[in-house]
């Protein structure tokens, strides 16, 4: 059996028992799984049952016979051989539960026993070749090795009777005896060694399924693990996904409350300023408006600061509110050749009276011979601004002191004072966002602790740097550098008509972009977001085609809604949809709309588009003061209409219904009927009786917010190389693909029509 082991197991040495060697089949059943060891053990024990219930059957059979049928010649020998075959069959049935193969050798014995008895006693030579069966029984109850040794018994047992001389056998007894027992042998471990290898390897077979069972529920319990890991996962990305929702839902609600923010803080802000640019504006260019009462010379000079000081507040409410509505994510520079000195001349001019007024000395030291500059004039005055009015906000006594000097290939700006000065452990914090210093803020000014921050971002886009250094008690430097911008000197560019020299000289290596719009503020707002480029502006296609190509522009950008220039135009052609105030004015049902603050030149640009004569106009505005500004701006004209005041939608409609009017000038933000709701009520007049409208409004609404409807087409008369159309069309996809799979709100419904509030 270990042999046949050895067959199923390559490579393996298995350990058979000393009962294994001799018990093939209990063998088999010891290395049994537990489960299968009791079936086996219990097959077994029937099938030596059944073996000898056969053998005991047919015993009976024949000692039925014989008694009745020889009841004086075998009646009593038959008694003999019948009670050993009876004993030994009953011992072994005892035995057969505790010891199997201690029944199972007595039982052998005793049938090894009656045989040998019934040969005594029947002298009947025949009987011996009985002896050839149990080699063959031993094999099929106990196994090959049971069977080998029950045939040396036998041939021992034969060899004995023969040589004694005393038993009946016959005369080739001695050598047919054991080789007919060999025969048996033979047979029986033939037929026994398939049986048993089909056993071995079915129970391999049940042991590797056993084996792949545990693999299997292993696995099961892994994938059980795996798939509550899962449902833990997905749950956790549920709420995570949920939180995901909660969170954008805050941000697009804060997105909408900083866009409503912005909308009123833009009708906050330029309400006020427009009052002052205008005032302002029209003191300084038309004091005729005052029925010639002359201005003294000195309130020239400050209102001269005034309207500079509004108009550059006006520039930085500008940059802040688009900003907020256009997806640029940074603050464009809109530089300019500058030249350094006499920007900081006219720093020091708007700060000289507040310098004056507590008392300080001003010192200045600007290097002469400074090269021209490639900066933004707007950025760097508030830097020197806010350097000055901190300066000048610590400092109680002493000097102001600005200097500015080249080093190498920088330019470095000095600002420094005699003031109380910054705790050493306070300079790191001066340019963070929301933090001022120890020190209480003086009596002059407060802070927000927002300048310096702002400042340094400002010059840190023009690839320079800014730092402090102070000595507590003695005073404070700030200081910032930029680089020196070595742009060759602008040949003069002029065409025959004179009417394309931009106000600042263009350098040769700038990008000049060329705007054709009849709208000025377009090419402004496009200029203070394309960071690098020259944008300048043309009121019509024939002069926008000729300026690009005198001005070897980079491109020439037009309106969707324009035509295609002419033919042989050698400048790159971009066709897009442009914001205006025009176009928002015709989406309201007006004629025009004007951004606050409005200028004197605007105001009578937009009356001239008016192809009726204006004699009498309806201003509506809840600031009782832009009446008077209009009124004030409309003075010098040879004929000033009379104007009519308004403070909500109301009152204009019972003033319409009562006078004629050839205009009105209108706001939005109103209390009560607002300008949307006062729109649609003239929306429904028609022909006459709807005079045309003009909208003065601070809240800018649809220059810049929304869509914009059209096409975005970019004509090259040289042609593409491949690697300009891959780029160009990647540029396009990046732009696209930002927040990809979200809808964009729709825009505000009266944006949208004229009709709508």
């Amino acid at each position: 059996m270990c042999v046949v082991r050895g067959m199923l197991y390559w490579g393996r040495s298995p350990q058979c028992s000393k009962t294994s060697e001799v018990a093939m089949w209990q063998g088999l059943v010891a290395e049994a799984q537990p489960e299968f060891r009791d079936a086996m053990r219990t097959l077994l024990e029937s099938t030596t049952r059944t073996m000898i219930a056969s053998i005991g059957a047919l015993y009976a059979v024949w000692h039925v016979v014989a008694v009745l049928s020889w009841p004086v010649q075998l009646g009593g020998q038959v008694w003999l051989t019948s009670l050993v075959l009876g004993s030994a069959s009953a011992l072994a049935l005892v035995q057969i539960r505790r010891r199997l193969l201690l029944a199972q050798a007595v039982w052998l014995a005793g049938l090894a026993g009656t045989i040998s008895v019934a040969l005594l006693a029947f002298r009947q030579p025949q009987l011996a070749y009985i002896y050839a069966l149990l080699p063959l029984a031993a094999v099929v109850l106990i196994g090959y090795r049971a069977g080998l040794a029950m045939l040396v018994v036998v041939a021992a047992i034969v060899w004995a009777m023969g040589l004694g001389g005393d038993a009946p056998l016959p005369a080739d007894g001695m050598l047919a005896i054991p080789v007919a027992g060999a025969v048996a042998w033979l047979l029986g471990w033939a037929s026994s060694h398939t049986l048993a290898t089909v056993t071995q390897w079915s129970l391999f077979s049940f042991r590797q399924s056993q084996e792949s069972l545990a693999v299997a529920q292993e696995q099961r319990g892994q994938l059980s693990h795996m798939l509550k890991d899962l449902d833990q996962a997905y749950y956790r990305l549920e709420r995570a996904n949920a939180a995901l929702v909660a969170a954008r839902k805050r941000a697009e609600d804060a997105e909408r409350f900083k866009a409503e923010f912005v909308t009123n803080i833009s009708h906050e802000l330029r309400t006020p300023l427009n009052l002052i640019v205008g005032f302002s504006e029209v003191m300084m260019t038309a004091p005729q408006s005052y029925q010639d009462v002359p201005l003294p010379g000195i309130y020239r000079r400050d209102m001269n600061a005034i309207y500079r000081s509004a108009q550059h507040l006006l520039s930085l409410v500008d940059d802040v509110l688009d900003m907020a509505r256009i997806e640029s994510g940074k603050i464009a520079l809109a530089r300019e050749q500058v030249d350094l000195g006499a920007l900081a001349s006219e720093a020091l001019e708007t700060m000289r009276d507040y310098i004056r007024a507590k008392g300080l000395a001003l010192e200045v030291e600007i290097e002469a011979g400074l090269p021209p500059f490639w900066i933004d004039r707007v950025r760097v005055r508030q830097v020197l601004l806010n350097l000055l009015v901190n300066a000048t906000r610590f400092t109680q006594r002493g000097a102001i002191g600005l200097q500015i000097s080249r080093e190498g290939d920088m330019v470095v700006v000095r600002v420094r004072d005699t003031g109380t000065g910054i705790p050493e452990p306070d300079l790191p914090k001066v340019f963070e966002a929301f933090r001022t210093t120890e020190q209480p803020m003086s009596e002059w000014h407060s802070g927000t602790g927002l300048g310096l921050p702002i400042s340094k971002q400002f010059i840190e886009l023009h690839q320079g740097k800014m730092g402090v250094a102070s000595v507590l008690g003695e005073g404070s430097t700030f200081w910032f550098t930029l680089p020196c911008a070595r742009q060759p000197q602008p040949e003069a560019v002029r065409s025959q008509a004179g009417r394309w020299v931009p106000v600042v000289p263009l350098g040769a290596s700038e990008k000049i972009v060329v705007v054709v719009h009849d709208d000025a503020q377009v090419a402004a707002l496009l200029q203070r977001h394309l960071d690098g480029y020259r944008v300048l502006a043309a009121p019509s296609l024939a002069e926008g085609a000729a300026m690009a190509a005198e001005l070897h522009a980079i491109a020439l950008v037009t309106d969707s809604s324009a035509p295609a220039p002419a033919p042989g135009l050698a400048v790159p052609h971009i066709q897009c949809p442009l914001p205006s105030s025009h176009q928002a004015a015709l989406l309201f049902g007006a004629r025009d709309m004007l951004v606050k603050p409005v200028s004197r030149e605007r105001l009578l640009a937009a009356l001239a588009t008016i192809d009726a004569p204006i004699r009498r106009m309806l201003v509506v505005d809840d600031d009782p003061d832009m009446a008077r500004l209009v009124q004030r701006m409309l003075a010098t004209l040879p004929q000033p209409p009379a104007c009519l005041v308004a403070h909500n939608g109301a009152e204009a409609l019972a003033l319409l219904q009562e006078n004629e009017v050839d205009l009105v000038l209108m706001d939005l933000a109103m209390p009560g009927m607002n300008g949307h709701e006062l729109l649609e009520q003239l929306g429904g007049r028609a022909g006459p009786a709807r005079p045309p409208v003009i909208i003065i409004s601070g809240q800018d609404q649809g220059y810049s917010a929304g869509r914009l409807a059209g096409q975005l087409a970019l004509h090259q008369p040289q042609g593409w190389r491949l690697g300009q159309l891959i780029a160009g069309v990647g540029a396009l996809l990046a732009t696209i693909s930002l927040g990809w799979g979200q809808e964009e709100p729709a825009a505000p419904a009266r944006a949208a029509a004229p009709s709508a509030r």
